[in-house]
């Protein structure tokens, strides 16, 4: 499972700095973007990847480039607020 975890991870990761790259005037593309890493991010929670695992990924490309109160929006509401999913 743990090599699973990983390759979701990395593939978290990849997706997150293509998102970053995203023009913010191709707002289609951004939106379309952030809902596949939302639903990444729900499946990684659901297979028991952690809130600092995620946090880890999204924080290490936010401190890449200048963050400001919409970049922090940007993160889902269930990670900055560690909402658990599933049971």
């Amino acid at each position: 499972m743990e090599s699973k975890q990983a390759e979701l991870l990395a593939l978290l990761a990849q997706q997150y700095r293509e998102y970053c790259a995203i023009p913010l005037d191709e707002i289609q593309q951004k939106r379309d973007k952030k809902s596949f890493i939302n639903g990444l991010m729900a499946a990684s929670r659901v297979i028991g990847i952690s809130y600092e695992q995620l946090n880890e990924i999204v924080g290490a490309n936010a401190e890449s480039r200048a963050v400001n109160i919409d970049d922090k929006l940007e993160i889902p509401t269930y990670v900055r607020h560690k909402i658990v999913i599933g049971s």
